[in-house]
């Protein structure tokens, strides 16, 4: 037969100690105490120097960073209003601007033109002639008047080129005129080269008249406006004058050369 369980017959256990009771107070754990502060004066040096440098240089970037942020405003406000009073140009070029009514406008400057003269060439137009000239009797006034682009002796004298003028009386030295344009120059060889001519009356021109007092080579050179007017070479002529007989006769040999420029 199964033992019958009765509740009442259960010896109550004694009572096991509880918070309060010693034996638990001297068993429990004591409690945490909060960590002590740090002390300042045991605090790294050099972590503390870092956090220093650290913070300059947070400063620094801080003022660049607003510097910049004023000067990229400032540069914004001056494009604007270069912008407003500028007008938009467009293509390559723009038209001059005009001036102002009533107000006098210089002229552009032109382009300098090539200062340096063309250099002629020169051909062979005649050599070798011989003019024959005498002066009148005393008192006369006949002028003896060659051209040179023939030659000729006596030619008329809106086309000659110089002339031998007579005597005043029946003295004095004859003389060689220039007209009509002619430049002419006093040389000392008789083989001398048209561009050796063209030197010389450049930098020694003759007198004019040309006094002929003994044997005279003397260079002349045409006039370029006569030979434009009546459409032929301007010519260098290379005279070779023979000293005057006491009656004033004299001999010329001309060679003559077309100028080409």
């Amino acid at each position: 037969m199964a033992a019958h369980h009765n509740p009442g017959l259960v010896r109550p256990h004694p009572p096991l100690p509880g918070n309060g009771s010693p034996l638990m107070d001297l068993l429990a754990e004591p409690p945490e105490e909060p960590p002590a502060p740090a002390d300042p004066s045991n605090r790294d040096p050099i972590a503390i120097a870092l956090a220093g440098v650290a913070a300059l240089f947070a400063t620094v970037a801080l003022g660049v960073a607003v510097l910049t942020w004023l000067s990229v405003a400032d540069l914004q406000t001056i494009v604007a209003a270069s912008d407003t009073n500028t007008p938009v140009q467009t293509g390559a070029s723009t038209a001059p601007e005009e001036a102002p009514t009533g107000q006098a406008v210089a002229p552009l400057p032109e382009e300098p033109l090539d200062q340096v003269p063309a250099v002629p060439t020169y051909s062979q137009a005649y050599g070798a002639q011989t003019l024959r000239l005498s002066l009148p009797p005393c008192q006369s006034t006949m002028t003896r008047y060659l051209d040179l682009d023939e030659p000729r002796v006596d030619a008329d004298a809106s086309r000659a080129d110089l002339y031998y003028k007579a005597r005043t009386g029946c003295w004095g030295t004859p003389q060689l005129y220039l007209i009509n344009g002619i430049t002419a120059s006093v040389v000392n060889r008789p083989t001398v080269r048209p561009a050796q001519c063209a030197t010389s009356i450049k930098n020694a021109p003759a007198d004019n008249p040309i006094s002929l007092d003994g044997t005279k080579v003397i260079c002349v050179q045409t006039s370029a406006d006569k030979a434009i007017g009546e459409n032929i070479s301007q010519k260098m002529v290379v005279l070779v004058v023979s000293a005057p007989t006491a009656t004033g006769q004299t001999t010329i040999r001309a060679s003559a050369w077309n100028m080409t420029t």
